[in-house]
């Protein structure tokens, strides 16, 4: 019985000094599963929740996580040098010190850098700047200081219908002392100068133009004084008409003192040997009344002589209205054109004021045309000595031709195109033909229909 409470007492003293941490235990391999080390184990590679393993790359704290916002390398680390939102990154736009930040005021391009000579707030440190800033060019090259900033100035823009007869700038140079521009007391002025040496800024009236109310205006009608002014064009073949053709004019008469006789604008031919023929508006009487309205014609003669047959389109009485309601108190437009249609074999002749139909006449016969004669084209004027009273502006003969009414406006060479006399100060013709006319005791104007 002794030998039995020795034993359990030596057998619990023996438990405790193994509990005290005196003797290792020892576990089967089995009671392991294959597991060596603890998970509590700080140096556990295979940790996935150590926090303090530093070598687990899945630790947020790692220096070496490429998400870690601490990683000096991380390209996500506002600290980062090469992170483009980094402030202190030099090539970030919105870096402060960055010189391509334009609100970097050591920028050169800032408007707001004080040494800038275009900022208008700035005053400008140096004669070059302030040069660069008054609108200038600096000659580094100059001698005199007021020489090294100039600048060319424009003359005023020149009047239409005038030429320059001085030059068309100066030189302006600034005093970067007083801040002023100067010409050395030279006035430069736009103005006209028709005598004495030229200037500069100075212009005269252009060619074909005249000086009127302290403006140049051009010459473009010619005036026909009634008794003897009048304009002759050599005869030339390409002046006797065919199958399609438009003489047309425009016109300014009195209207309220017209002649009583037939006023020619166009006639191609003499007293025995006429061709085609326009008037201008006069004044004729009503059968059996001595009322009187206005009228014109036109027409041509088709065979060898003048008492061959005549096709003649005229206003009548009994269309005075018509006419009446078509003029102006001012410029008309007046044309007679002539052309066949070979499907209906017939020929129109029709009479035009400002391109309202007045007058037609027509006939069944495709082979009509105005004869060809050897005689001179006469402007405002008739070989039976009348004469034209008023001013034409712009005569054009063409092989073209209006059928229906329109619209008329300034006229103008085209390939069609006969003769043109635009009367700009001389009869000449402006087409390729060149059919230039003689005038006699023609006047020019700046009274023109356009």
């Amino acid at each position: 019985m002794k030998s039995f409470n020795f034993f359990l007492v030596f057998f619990f003293l023996f438990f405790i000094s193994c509990g005290e941490g005196g003797v290792t235990r020892v576990i089967p391999e089995a009671e392991t599963d294959g597991e060596s080390q603890s998970d509590d184990d700080p140096t556990n590679p295979d940790d996935p929740t150590n926090p303090d393993d530093p070598t687990n790359p899945d630790d947020p704290t790692n220096p070496d996580d490429p998400t870690n916002p601490d990683d000096p390398t991380n390209p996500d680390d506002p600290t980062n040098p090469d992170d483009p939102t980094n402030p202190d990154d030099p090539t970030n736009p919105d870096d402060p010190t960055n010189p391509d930040d334009p609100t970097n005021p050591d920028d050169p391009t800032n408007p707001d850098d004080p040494t800038n000579p275009t900022d208008p707030t700035v005053e400008p440190y140096s004669d070059e700047a302030k040069c660069v800033a008054a609108g200038g060019t600096w000659d580094s090259f100059a001698e005199e200081d007021y020489e090294r900033c100039y600048k060319i100035v424009d003359c005023e823009p020149k009047p239409e219908y005038t030429e320059w007869r001085g030059e068309q700038s100066w030189v302006e140079y600034y005093d970067v002392e007083d801040e002023q521009w100067t010409n050395f007391g030279q006035n430069y002025n736009t103005e006209y100068n028709d005598s004495g040496e030229p200037k500069i800024c100075q212009y005269i009236c252009a060619a074909n133009t005249v000086r009127e109310d302290n403006t140049c205006k051009p010459i473009c009608s010619a005036g026909f004084n009634g008794s003897s002014s009048k304009v002759i064009v050599q005869h030339n073949a390409l002046l006797n008409l065919e199958h399609f053709w438009t003489i047309e004019a425009w016109v300014k008469q009195d209207l309220n003192n017209l002649s009583t006789s037939a006023l020619p604008i166009v006639r191609k031919g003499g007293l025995m040997d006429s061709s085609y023929y326009l008037t201008a508006i006069y004044e004729d009487k009503k059968s059996f009344s001595l009322e009187k309205y206005k009228k014109l014609y036109g027409g041509f003669y088709s065979n060898g002589n003048i008492i061959d047959e005549e096709f003649t389109a005229e206003s009548g009485s009994n269309d005075d209205e018509k006419l009446e309601d078509a003029l102006n108190p001012g410029w008309n437009h007046i044309a007679l054109s002539f052309y066949v249609k070979l499907q209906e074999n017939k020929a129109y002749l029709r009479l035009y004021v400002n391109g309202r139909l007045i007058a037609e006449k027509t006939k069944q016969n495709t082979n009509i045309a105005p004869q060809s004669v050897n005689d001179d084209l006469t402007i405002g004027y008739s070989a039976k000595k009348v004469y034209f009273k008023g001013k034409i502006d712009q005569l054009r003969i063409t092989k073209d031709y209006y059928e229906d009414e329109f619209t008329p406006s300034k006229l103008s060479v085209d390939g069609n195109t006969i003769a043109f006399y635009d009367f700009s100060n001389n009869t000449e013709d402006s087409s390729v033909n060149a059919l230039h006319g003689s005038g006699t005791n023609v006047t020019y104007s700046t009274d023109c229909a356009f």
